[in-house]
């Protein structure tokens, strides 16, 4: 079909305007993030604060009501939404309550594959240093936090549902698969999008803690780690031995 020059021109007109340092900075954070460029972002913003302006005045008074409870709209907003889904989802409603509990009160990463992908290719400058991240790791505080136990009392199986739950809804894994073939073995199967340097990370990540637990005179079991790092999984084996005297 052949669009003429002026119909042309009503499908795009140029619009330029002057922004304080503050706006400019939010359009070059997600033009720099996204990829995006200027125009797309500032449509998209326009649609938004469209649609937020086309609310009923019932939802604006909601809005005033609790406004002064929280920081800013946005964060409003997102508990509202929080809560929305919870309601309409309440099978979700526990990874979803322990995914913000995460992020506020163990101040969690919390980060998306690709960033933590290049912290890793980053790390592996020289080769042996991706160790370092592997031995400063805070598994222990995780498990604990989330256990809500002692090292005392904590049993093998505790420590391996813990890892399965916090390293799923940390954004880490796509999903965690726990087989217990006998009483005292689990495979864990670890499943991702990424290549095998995210493997090998978490394989030698998890061996440091299985160490540590094996050694600690504090945990009251014994155990072997095993594994193998592969394209997007991550296969390991678990036996506890016996209980420490």
């Amino acid at each position: 079909m052949y669009i003429s020059d002026e119909q042309e021109e009503d499908k795009i007109k140029p619009i330029y305007v002057q922004v304080s340092k503050t706006i400019r900075a939010v359009i070059d954070k997600y033009k720099k993030e996204e990829s995006r460029t200027i125009s797309g972002i500032i449509e998209e913003a326009i649609d938004l604060y469209d649609k937020f302006y086309s609310m009923s005045p019932d939802a604006f008074a909601i809005l005033d009501k609790y406004k002064d409870q929280y920081e800013d709209q946005s964060k409003l907003i997102e508990e509202a939404l929080r809560l929305y889904d919870k309601q309409k989802n309440p099978e979700m409603a526990d990874v979803l309550d322990l995914w913000i509990r995460a992020r506020e009160e163990r101040d969690m990463m919390l980060i998306g594959k690709t960033t933590f992908k290049q912290l890793i290719s980053a790390a592996e400058e020289p080769r042996d240093s991706l160790k370092k991240p592997q031995r400063k790791n805070n598994a222990i505080d995780v498990i604990l936090w989330y256990t809500r136990k002692p090292i005392t009392r904590l049993t093998l199986k505790e420590i391996i549902l813990a890892i399965q739950k916090m390293w799923t809804i940390s954004n880490y894994f796509i999903r965690i698969d726990v087989e217990q073939p006998n009483e005292d073995t689990y495979y864990m199967t670890f499943i991702h999008a990424q290549d095998e340097r995210y493997s090998r990370y978490w394989l030698g990540y998890f061996e440091v803690l299985f160490n540590y637990l094996n050694e600690s005179k504090d945990v009251p079991f014994k155990c072997g780690f095993e594994g193998q790092a592969f394209g997007q999984t991550l296969s390991v084996t678990v036996r506890e031995f016996y209980e420490k005297s």
